[in-house]
């Protein structure tokens, strides 16, 4: 195994450990709750008589947990229901995303490689970290302020996992464009393609996103309380696009038949992997795979899982439409 095969290994295994212990925490907190429980924003009323709802530092909601039944009858406004904060029935698809975080931010953070200017990289994580919360909660009050739903996590993030993970990759992408941790102090030059090539593959992408998105809500193959997966088609795609080529003639040059192919096992390996997760749990860490809804996960499983597959083989140096030698 050469050393660039070893440090992805390395990469793949921390973070996938990181993603293991992001949702635990989060598993955490969704046990905590109880079964037969949720958690409810509470409110008080102010001189005239209308309800308002307390808050924390202006940020973050006084909520306290009562059983299910009492929250119906009370029409109480909840906060979360057991799973809303890791998503246990939906697992395979949260843990994707938490998997692709972590493996961004390793590989903003030269780990473990080439680890060059590691103080300004670990402040720029420590910046990402900090807007991602920081935007969750002002999104979570929004939703709470302006939105009449009762189900406030649900509604805003559908899980909230998927919130701090996507925001997470979000951030460290822009701040990786804005030139911070770099060795250069302007930003980051995107692949090298022509103007017109990197539109038409845009184009392309967005097309393609559509009609598979499409394909898989008509099979009722994708989650109807998660009604994403077409954008997370169009980031998958753009992706294969700017590390293969948009014309099948590229993707045949150099390492990436290779990476290619890798992409493709190492999500069907995952996804059967997720499948054994659920069968032998009972359901209760899921995939959203053969259930008794059928597989309505199917959708965001082979996206995120193949997202983070391409991610991989990018590290590896399987995208190059050159041969490099292995030492």
């Amino acid at each position: 195994m050469n050393r660039r095969a070893f440090d992805t290994v390395i990469a793949i295994t921390v973070s996938l450990l990181l993603a293991t212990a992001n949702l635990a925490g989060l598993s955490y907190l969704d046990k905590s709750i109880g079964s037969e429980n949720v958690q409810v924003i509470q409110t008080a009323l102010d001189i005239n008589a209308r309800k308002f709802t307390q808050w924390s530092y202006g940020i973050i909601p006084n909520i306290k947990t009562v059983p299910a039944a009492q929250a119906e009858e009370q029409n109480l406004r909840i906060w979360a229901r057991p799973g809303d904060y890791a998503g246990a029935e939906v697992m395979g698809i949260t843990f994707a995303l938490s998997a692709i975080m972590w493996f961004t931010w390793i590989n903003y953070l030269g780990f473990p490689g080439n680890m060059a200017l590691v103080r300004q990289r670990l402040l720029g994580l420590l910046a990402a970290a900090a807007l991602t919360v920081a935007t969750n909660l002002m999104f979570a009050r929004m939703t709470t302020e302006f939105s009449s739903a009762n189900n406030i996590l649900s509604t805003a993030f559908g899980y909230l996992s998927l919130g701090l993970n996507a925001g997470g990759i979000w951030y460290i992408n822009l701040l990786g464009r804005l030139g911070v941790g770099q060795h250069e102090s302007r930003p980051t030059i995107p692949a090298s393609h022509m103007k017109d090539e990197k539109l038409s593959a845009l184009l392309m992408s967005l097309i393609t996103a559509f009609v598979i998105g499409s394909v898989f809500r008509r099979a009722n193959l994708a989650l109807p309380n998660l009604p994403f997966d077409y954008v997370i088609w169009a980031i998958t795609i753009i992706v294969f696009f700017n590390y293969y080529g948009y014309f099948p003639s590229k993707w045949l040059k150099g390492e990436r038949p290779s990476g290619i192919i890798l992409s493709i096992v190492g999500t069907i390996i995952t996804i059967f992997v997720w499948i054994g997760i659920q069968y032998l749990t009972g359901g209760a860490i899921g995939a959203g795979l053969f259930t008794a809804a059928g597989s309505p996960g199917l959708s965001l499983m082979l996206s995120f899982w193949l997202l983070f597959w391409l991610i991989v083989t990018n590290f590896l140096g399987k995208t190059s439409p050159l041969r490099t030698r292995t030492r």
